[in-house]
């Protein structure tokens, strides 16, 4: 049955507007659908003022409509609450749509002809960018350098990898960066080195984010284009809020301005970089409210306590590696552990700090040491502040010791999955497998057991990283563990969970660790009208066609801000 008078209540209130007040008339109802709400399925909706009313019958919502309510006859389809994505990086990944680009998992011939293509548009001393490649295109210890240097003499090219956390580049980046034999690693670090000590034209970590001081600096107008193209996209998804994971101070500009604008329509959260690889932004950090504006916060820092677990082995790991065998058989930085990037002595007491001053600490945590030492520091803050502070977040958890499971419900902390890359990508079935074993990777992203451990759970794609932000995807194989398509061996099975969970994961939790559960998250009364129309219904269709669902319109607050064409 319908809830009008509660409906209405809710709606007065919401709007801040007196209880006793006549509400707005209701402007907007979807009619001849299928509602997923928390109590089950509805037929129909009303929105008044952007805020959900009413759900209920066709019938009864046709009945709260006036003649100048705006009517979408849904003709079958379905309506859910739109998704969050709680780890993606805009900037970059608009810049990456406007770059020199080449398919993901693409081998070393592929990339050298793609930029030999960008390199014949560039004006001789352009930078060539782009992204992004594969561990597994490469032998350790070849001189890719000269790949490049090959069909792009007179341009330096710099060019991502998969995780963003290392670069390849040309002989005319490391000339202009200074970097040669005599080079040393910088702290947090690595230069890949041929058998000779010469490197190779392959950066990691520090070192990596070191070459952008010598790039050209994008204007105001060119961060806001990336941003632009980053968000629409995301909107084509059915994505109304995210958290932008890594906000630093060669984007915070272009960012601050599209969301002052208007043009940012999702509800939007910025962690500010801080410790090793911050290019000092973590300047910013005083400055964060200033900086924020529409529908976007800054009220949380970002802190990378390692790297990735793949072929440069810099997550940080409790057991070494596995032994590459043959003539590069050292397991690879932190005696074959990783690459710890925050000593404890200055990451316990600022998580502590940032703790006390209600800023949110979002972790990029990939091996299971660095989870365990963002546990640390997370339970450090909690024993010297009490449990009041922000719901913080350990991001990425590609592997989870199981004694560290509890903790997160325990100290009122916040998982972060990233279900994008389980199916066999060179990324998981090649670059992490080898590096860590057949062992290990039975416990790869243990999602199920996260979720029943009663800790706040959501994912993040970590776009760009990953070639597309489509939730869909992640949202199927969250399910199958499997091939999109529900195809070929699983990846850890035992960690498959239900359709209804991995749409909460991917809406109500997302909201709520976003703060703003009692405006999102879920279609009811009093909510606002955060919602998308899908061609399918995502909790009844086979489980193998979820990945093709397709978004035909997304709205945020009642307004409509995509159409599929």
């Amino acid at each position: 049955m319908i809830r009008i008078r509660q409906a209405l209540l809710a709606s007065a209130i919401l709007a801040g507007v007196p209880a006793l007040a006549q509400p707005a008339p209701v402007d907007l109802v979807f009619l001849h659908g299928t509602v997923l709400t928390p109590t089950g399925t509805a037929q129909a909706l009303a929105v008044s003022g952007g805020i959900i009313v009413a759900t209920g019958t066709d019938a009864e919502i046709a009945a709260m409509a006036p003649a100048s309510a705006r009517t979408v006859d849904l003709a079958g389809r379905t309506v859910m609450p739109g998704l969050y994505d709680m780890h993606v990086h805009t900037y970059f990944a608009g810049r990456d749509k406007l770059s020199c680009r080449f398919p993901q998992g693409a081998d070393a011939k592929a990339i050298v002809a793609a930029v030999k293509v960008c390199a014949a548009k560039a004006k001789p001393g352009e930078w060539i960018t782009g992204g992004s490649w594969v561990g597994a295109a490469f032998k350790p210890g070849e001189q890719n350098k000269r790949l490049l240097d090959a069909v792009a003499p007179d341009n330096p090219v710099m060019l991502n990898d998969e995780s963003l956390h290392s670069v390849w580049v040309n002989s005319k980046v490391l000339a202009i960066a200074g970097i040669t034999r005599a080079t040393k690693d910088t702290p947090g670090g690595v230069i890949d080195r041929d058998a000779k000590g010469e490197p190779t034209g392959v950066l990691r970590e520090v070192a990596a984010r070191d070459i952008e001081q010598f790039m050209p600096k994008a204007t105001t107008e060119q961060q806001m284009q990336a941003i632009k193209v980053a968000t629409d996209e995301m909107l084509s998804y059915g994505i109304v809020g995210f958290t932008d994971a890594a906000v630093r101070r060669e984007m915070i500009g272009g960012l601050s301005a599209y969301a002052k604008s208007g043009g940012l329509k999702q509800y939007a959260r910025g962690c500010i970089v801080w410790g090793p690889n911050n290019g000092n932004s973590e300047d910013l950090i005083p400055e964060r409210q200033a900086w924020s504006g529409g529908r976007l916060k800054l009220d949380c820092v970002k802190m990378f306590l390692d790297g990735v677990p793949l072929e440069g082995r810099t997550a940080v790991m409790l057991a070494p590696y596995e032994h590459r065998g043959g003539p590069h058989d050292d397991q690879g930085p932190g005696g074959g552990k990783g690459l710890k990037l925050i000593p404890e002595d200055k990451l316990f007491p600022a998580v502590t700090a940032f703790d006390r001053q209600g800023i949110q600490v979002k972790f990029h945590a990939a091996g299971d040491g660095s989870v365990r030492e963002a546990v640390e520091a997370i339970a450090a803050a909690r024993k010297a502040n009490g449990d009041a502070g922000p719901h913080h977040e350990v991001g990425h958890n590609t592997f989870i010791d199981f004694a560290d499971i509890p903790r997160g419900h325990e100290l009122h902390f916040t998982w972060e999955l990233s279900p994008y890359i389980w199916w066999p990508t060179p990324i998981t079935s090649v670059d992490i497998a080898k590096a860590v074993g057949p062992e290990r990777m039975k416990r790869l992203w243990p999602m199920k057991d996260v979720l029943e451990s009663g800790a706040n759970v959501v994912t993040g794609s970590d776009w760009p990283v990953v070639p597309s932000v489509n939730p869909w995807l992640a949202f199927e194989t969250l399910v199958t563990r499997q091939v999109p398509g529900a195809t070929g061996d699983p990846i850890n099975a035992g960690q498959r969970i239900t359709r209804e969970q991995a749409m909460a994961v991917f809406t109500r939790n997302g909201a709520a660790e976003m703060g703003r559960l009692d405006k999102g998250g879920t279609l009811e009364p009093g909510k606002l009208a955060d919602l998308i129309v899908l061609d399918r219904n995502p909790l009844t269709v086979p489980v193998g066609q979820i990945h093709d669902t397709k978004v035909l319109a997304t709205y945020i607050a009642g307004e409509q801000v995509y159409a599929a064409p």
